[in-house]
C-alpha cells in the first residue's frame, strides 16, 4: 500500500523529544503507596507469575511489595525519578515504555499503575506490553470522575468503557476489575491473541457505562503562573 511507505517516523521521533519536556517526577505518597500495595497483595496471589516489568514506576516504590511475593523485579521510568531509583538502589531502566528493549515475552506480569494516561499513543503501548509479555497485566488508570480528564502529561485519561475497549484491541483479556476506589479502576489481564474483525464493532462497551456524569464535571482551569510559583 503507497500510504505506508510515506510513513515518516522521524516526525514522531520529534514529536515525542518535544513531549517529554512535560515529563514531571512523581515522588511516592502515602495514598498512592497503600493503594498500589493493596492491588499488588490482592491480585498477586492470584496468578503465576515470577517476574514482572513495573512500567511507568516512578521512583521504584512498589519493587519491596513484589519483592514481599517472590517476583524478580525490574522498572521502567524516566528523567528525575530515575536518578531517584538509581540512587535509592532500585532496580530500574530508563526507557520510554512504548519500545522496550525486551525480547518477545520477557516477563509474566507488567505491571502498570497510573501510567498509561501518560501516554501520547496508548494502544500502541498495551501492544507493546503485550509483546514483552508472557502472562499478566494488571493495569491501574484514574477515574476522570475524581481526576478529569486534564493535567500536565496526561494526555489519555479514559473512561471504563474506553478503557476496556483498549484493552480488548490490544490483546487483554479481563480477568476481574476492581473499582472500588473512588480513585482508580483496576483491571487484572490475561494476555490473549489479538484478534480483528471488522464485521464485530466495539460499540457494546459504550452502551454498558453510564457517563451522565460528564455534563456535571467542573472545567478544569490551568494556572501556568501558578504552577511557576
Amino acid at each position: 500500500m503507497p500510504w505506508k511507505r510515506l510513513r515518516n517516523y522521524h516526525h514522531i521521533d520529534g514529536y515525542l523529544n518535544e513531549l517529554a519536556q512535560d515529563i514531571y517526577p512523581q515522588p511516592p505518597d502515602i495514598e498512592h503507596t497503600e493503594q498500589a500495595k493493596h492491588i499488588i497483595d490482592k491480585w498477586i496471589p492470584e496468578i503465576d507469575v515470577e517476574t514482572v516489568l513495573d512500567v511507568g514506576c516512578g521512583e521504584a516504590f512498589c519493587q519491596d511489595f513484589f519483592e514481599d511475593h517472590g517476583l524478580n523485579y525490574r522498572g521502567v521510568c524516566l528523567g528525575e525519578d530515575f536518578e531517584v531509583a538509581k540512587k535509592l538502589g532500585r532496580h530500574v531502566l530508563e526507557n520510554d515504555f512504548h519500545f522496550l528493549p525486551d525480547g518477545d515475552e520477557m516477563w509474566d506480569l507488567i505491571f502498570a499503575r497510573h501510567a498509561l494516561e501518560h501516554s501520547p499513543m496508548p494502544v500502541l503501548a498495551l501492544m507493546e506490553w503485550h509483546r514483552v509479555a508472557k502472562k499478566n497485566l494488571i493495569l491501574v488508570l484514574p477515574k476522570p470522575k475524581f481526576w478529569l480528564f486534564l493535567g500536565r502529561n496526561h494526555y489519555s485519561v479514559v473512561t471504563d468503557s474506553q478503557a476496556k475497549f483498549l484493552l480488548h484491541r490490544s490483546g487483554w483479556e479481563i480477568l476481574e476489575e476492581d473499582h472500588s476506589h473512588e480513585w482508580e479502576y483496576r483491571y487484572l489481564c490475561e494476555k490473549v491473541e489479538r484478534e480483528f474483525d471488522p464485521d464485530e464493532g466495539y460499540l457494546w462497551a459504550y452502551r454498558e457505562e453510564n457517563l451522565s456524569w460528564l455534563d456535571m464535571a467542573e472545567p478544569f482551569k490551568y494556572d501556568k503562573e501558578e504552577e511557576e510559583e
